[in-house]
């Protein structure tokens, strides 16, 4: 990883801990934190003091997820694209997904589960890097592949912020508190912070602050799950008959 990018993500960790700290004051004495993609818990266990909350993490690699598991993290280690969250319905009150959802095919299930775990009205920080940042625009003009998504790199999924910020808000499920833009590669990070946060469409990271709404009884994204969205069925109805 360069150093330009290691700036980034720490800058990114530095956003989502000072994104967390007003919630803190709102949460009661048995305030529970999810982090989705929680590595060894180095982070999440600063997450969980800032809000005075239990930490739980979502990890598949073992040896990160034993880490976390010794610093007092409760971690399933489940395959997100794949498995359900082992926790009730509505049992969390901050759920954090940071740099995660570049590497999933089926963002559905997740999003679905995230939703489905957190409290009416509990809060959702979530970041992916940023397709349309400054940089893969002016890769693109050069016929370059953007650094987002490479096709023999990590990344499955590109989004820009607009899009994004659809995904999150789909169908009115989460309210978009705030929209945070961090980086601008390949400027360091004193320079880059003003320039992102003045612009952040063109940012190389986005990080959402999301809260859920009330009321809303199924995860929008379920429908994609069972392949039963209109869209998703327009899709392959369109495919089918182009391939006939």
């Amino acid at each position: 990883m360069s150093h330009a990018c290691a700036e980034v993500l720490d800058e990114v960790r530095h956003v989502i801990r000072s994104l967390l700290e007003p919630l803190a004051a709102a949460n009661g004495t048995e305030a529970h934190l999810l982090d989705v993609g929680c590595w060894d818990g180095v982070e999440t266990v600063r997450y969980a003091r800032l809000l005075r909350a239990r930490a739980h993490g979502i990890e598949i690699f073992p040896e990160p997820a034993a880490e976390a598991e010794r610093r007092d993290v409760d971690v399933a280690r489940i395959d997100l694209e794949t498995g359900r969250f082992p926790w009730a319905d509505r049992s969390m009150d901050v759920v954090i997904a940071n740099q995660v959802f570049e590497h999933l095919k089926n963002i559905w299930l997740p999003m679905s589960e995230m939703f489905r775990v957190t409290r009416d009205g509990g809060w959702l920080v979530i970041s992916v890097p940023n397709l349309g940042s400054l940089h893969n625009r002016a890769l693109m003009l050069l016929g370059v592949q953007p650094t987002s998504i490479r096709t023999f790199g990590p990344h499955v999924r590109g989004y820009t912020a607009g899009e994004f910020a659809r995904f999150v808000t789909f169908e009115g499920a989460y309210e978009l508190v705030g929209r945070t833009g961090v980086g601008f590669y390949p400027l360091s990070a004193r320079l880059a912070t003003p320039l992102a946060r003045a612009w952040p469409a063109a940012s190389h990271t986005t990080v959402l602050l999301a809260r859920k709404r009330p009321g809303v009884a199924r995860p929008p994204w379920q429908a994609f799950v069972e392949g039963g969205h209109e869209a998703l069925q327009t899709f392959y109805g369109e495919a089918e008959t182009l391939a006939r």
